[in-house]
């Protein structure tokens, strides 16, 4: 399997017989819902702001002026005026550093976002097929319910006559009532889907007429599939970010841990004299930044370890869900196998109207029948389910 980066590379999740119109719906809905999603609008301008934060503190601290005005005493020595003007400065490398964090921040929230984005396609994709599944299902029980219809219509016509008695109508009768109850509870359910799918999109109404699910093929090797969607995680290259940010941390606090240095002009003006100069300064931190640098080292250890726990714990996730969907796609060829070889619904019917079976046979071969069709859109379903999980972050 190919595994295409972007929306593009789940548009083999859904389809309807006409593949191509289903790719294009499907798309077209995860990029309405990319733009009109009150979520991510949210998480844009967070985004935005965070940026922004990001670049504060990068230049030095502001310059100090500072006028000192004294009357002398006794009067005859004349008054004593002071002017400073001084600017504080960090180590140079503290610069350097800040720059680097100020830009590596960034990344991080860059990813966050996608982090968050793919949340929210993730979950519209999962509506989608959830629709899709319901249009499939109201589709097959709108079949079945032809079927029982034509049926009853027929055992009334030969009760009406007098061929038969009231059983077998009623019997069919109450088979398309039970069909018809299923119908609308679906219908129901999918009417909410479909009202959380409008939610997804900023409240705008999206319609979903797909009802016939195309499966998406698995790779042939997981060790393939995982190298190439490992690179579109999100959540690990944040976490690879942050190692590196963490990293900067450090090389940050030790240059913090250095002196910093105040240079500046200063004037001293009495009667008949005046003196004037630079000013130069060295701050020792000796007690301000204790701890400074073992935490940074602390927490550089702490990125670390929660990187290596969550390749390993996405990695184990990962497996699972492969392992789960190749054995859903096995279960879903022998359903169709048996479905294949066993449609004996024509058949049924023809018996019945022979009278060589009763309705309640009839009914009784006939829903192992469509309970296994059931069954196969159940299976497609979990599949697809499985397969957009597992492909999560491939939007």
């Amino acid at each position: 399997m190919i595994l295409r980066t972007k929306i593009i590379g789940l548009l083999l999740i859904l389809a309807v017989a006409d593949i191509s119109h289903a790719q294009n719906s499907f798309q077209a809905i995860l990029q309405q819902i990319d733009t009109n999603n009150l979520a991510l609008k949210v998480y844009r301008q967070q985004l935005e702001a965070d940026k922004l934060a990001s670049r504060i503190g990068l230049s030095p601290s502001n310059p100090q002026a500072e006028v000192i005005y004294q009357w002398g005493s006794p009067v005859d020595i004349g008054n004593k005026t002071t002017i400073s003007i001084t600017q504080e400065f960090d180590f140079p490398t503290a610069y350097i550093y800040k720059s680097k964090l100020a830009k590596g921040s960034e990344n991080s929230y860059q990813h966050e976002y996608s982090i968050k984005r793919a949340e929210v396609l993730q979950n519209a994709s999962r509506v989608y097929a959830d629709i899709v599944y319901y249009n499939a299902l109201v589709a097959e029980l709108q079949r079945q319910y032809k079927s029982a219809e034509i049926i009853a219509h027929s055992l009334e016509r030969k009760f009406e006559v007098g061929e038969q008695n009231i059983i077998p109508s009623t019997q069919a009768k109450l088979v398309m009532q039970e069909l018809s109850s299923r119908l609308e509870q679906i219908k129901m359910e999918r009417l909410a889907l479909r009202d959380e799918l409008t939610a997804l999109n900023g409240g705008i109404p999206i319609e979903v007429t797909d009802s016939t699910m195309l499966l998406p093929e698995l790779p042939e090797s997981f060790e393939a599939w995982y190298g190439k969607t490992e690179q579109l995680n999100p959540e690990l290259a944040y976490l690879n970010n942050e190692i590196e940010n963490s990293r900067l941390r450090l090389s940050l606090t030790k240059s913090e841990s250095l002196p910093t240095f105040t240079l500046g002009y200063a004037s001293e003006k009495v009667v008949g004299e005046r003196f004037q100069g630079v000013v130069a300064g060295l701050s020792i931190p000796l007690w301000e930044k204790s701890n400074t640098i073992k935490h940074a080292k602390a927490n550089q250890r702490y990125v670390q370890l929660a990187k290596d726990e969550y390749t390993f714990t996405y990695r184990q996730q990962a497996q699972r869900l492969y392992n789960k969907a190749t054995s859903l796609n096995k279960l879903i060829l022998e359903l169709e196998q048996t479905i294949k070889q066993y449609d004996i619904t024509s058949k049924l019917k023809l018996a019945l109207e022979k009278g060589e079976i009763s309705v309640v046979e009839y009914y009784s071969e006939l829903n192992s029948y469509n309970a296994i069709r059931e069954r196969l859109l159940e299976v497609q379903h979990e599949y697809l389910l499985t397969y957009i999980e597992l492909n999560r972050f491939v939007y």
